[in-house]
């Protein structure tokens, strides 16, 4: 019975790019009802459903999707300029229950094709965060997501291996706004050169113990290894296993998802711990600042940093027909060790309406202001650096932005999202050749 189910998945994955046939196969003949019902503008895929809710039923769950984001500076930088940056991303999940009767098993993976260029880059402006944030570790396609997922115990545990991006399981989950500020797990965002976000995989296993219906603790171990930016296809795209391991980075987080007064909430408090050796961000090898002796760094063994993330709806009815609909906040912070890291801290907070205006129940409303901070000690190098005429000429403090956007839900399937950014000494510094930046913007989501 098992080989007959697997057996059946090429034929029905090739079936699946014709309505009619799909239905056929797996609904024995109801497509034509199928397609009679399906409307261009509420379906929920571009493409309508290619015979993927039968395909569903029987284990395999096939969906994609595109996000563009063009940007540009009405201020900022010495170049007042556009950029454009996107990516395309197809995923499938396996449940092995259905098809090979793996009781709580299922099987993912995740392909990324990302396009275009970083506007900060273009327009010459040193921001900390990216101003069009789905640029990033090349334009190339990339495994993202290669992973077997086994529930135990009735669900009360978690296990997954595979290779997996870090903030697909910690962290910040939401990704709204069109600044980096706002968007995804912040770990990955302040100290990206060792904890690697989406689209980027490293092998590692995770485990989740739900202590109870609205409590989770995590726990995980990833391969610390700079191979896995590479490029370069064995790497990027194939799930293969790099040698060259530095150490391990073990993340953990405790996550509470309270409804309260008919209200839901998700509150994550978390941390990290990286065994890698690595430089220090100030001092080289004779205990001076760097940028003074010009020698190497010094080496600090083992990274850490914790994050607090909170999302709670305000208003609205978290048990009702429409439960993502009303006012929500989000409120951000993650702290990065200030031996290791240039980038120290960040702190962002936002509002966003869902839901806004008579006949428009899925548009939104979002603002949102935050900061990055850059490390005290490396802004006191800087200073007594620039006093012997070795610095950069300028001191590092805190970049802050604002952003607000309105997103019109134009169809089932698409999302336009017009951005304005505000930010004020970007890099972290002022100076009368680093103006602050306008930023106005277009996301555009499809999914497919």
């Amino acid at each position: 019975m098992v080989q007959a189910r697997l057996a059946l998945i090429p034929a029905l994955l090739i079936s699946a790019a014709t309505p009619g046939l799909a239905g056929d196969l797996a609904a024995g003949g109801t497509a034509a009802s199928t397609v009679a019902q399906d409307d261009f503008q509420t379906r929920p895929y571009f493409f309508g459903d290619l015979g993927r809710s039968r395909l569903k039923e029987l284990g395999i769950d096939i969906s994609g999707g595109l996000v563009n984001e063009t940007v540009g500076n009405l201020s900022g930088g010495t170049l007042q300029t556009g950029a454009n940056a996107g990516q395309a991303s197809i995923q499938a999940l396996f449940d092995m229950e259905k098809l090979a009767n793996i009781t709580g098993g299922t099987f993912g993976i995740t392909l990324v094709g990302r396009w275009g260029d970083n506007l900060a880059e273009v327009a010459n402006i040193p921001a900390l965060m990216l101003l069009n944030e789905v640029y990033g570790r090349g334009n190339i396609v990339r495994l993202v997501d290669f992973h077997y997922n086994q529930a135990l115990f009735d669900g009360a545990v978690d296990i997954k291996v595979g290779r997996l991006a870090v903030g697909a399981d910690f962290g910040f989950e939401r990704c709204d706004f069109i600044n980096l500020t706002f968007c995804g797990s912040v770990p990955g965002n302040i100290v990206g050169n060792y904890i690697f976000n989406w689209p980027v995989s490293q092998w590692g296993g995770v485990l989740k113990v739900h202590l109870t219906d609205d409590l989770t603790f995590s726990a995980a171990v990833y391969d610390e290894n700079q191979t896995y930016l590479s490029v370069q296809a064995k790497w990027a795209l194939l799930p293969s296993w790099p040698s060259g391991s530095e150490g391990a980075l073990v993340p953990l987080e405790l996550k509470w998802t309270p409804t309260l007064w008919n209200l839901s909430g998700t509150y994550k408090i978390g941390g990290w711990f990286d065994t890698a050796t690595a430089d220090n961000a100030v001092t080289s090898i004779n205990g001076q600042p760097q940028l003074i002796s010009g020698l190497p760094y010094a080496q600090d063994y083992g990274r850490y940093g914790f994050y607090v993330s909170v999302i709670q709806q305000l208003t609205g009815n978290a048990q009702g027909p429409n439960p993502k609909q009303g006012l929500w906040s989000f409120f951000n912070f993650t702290y990065a060790d200030p031996r290791t890291s240039t980038t120290l801290y960040q702190v962002a907070w936002g509002l966003q309406q869902h839901g806004t205006f008579v006949g428009r129940p899925d548009d939104e409303i979002g603002f949102a202001i935050g900061t990055t901070g850059i490390n005290p000690r490396l802004a006191t190098a800087q200073t007594e650096a620039n006093w012997l005429g070795l610095g950069p000429g300028y001191v590092q403090h805190n970049e802050y932005v604002l952003e607000a956007y309105y997103g019109f839900q134009a169809t089932g399937w698409l999302n336009l999202k017009a951005s304005l950014q505000y930010v004020i000494d970007p890099g972290g510094y002022s100076s009368p050749v680093n103006e602050n930046a306008w930023v106005v913007g277009l996301r555009t989501t499809v999914a497919f």
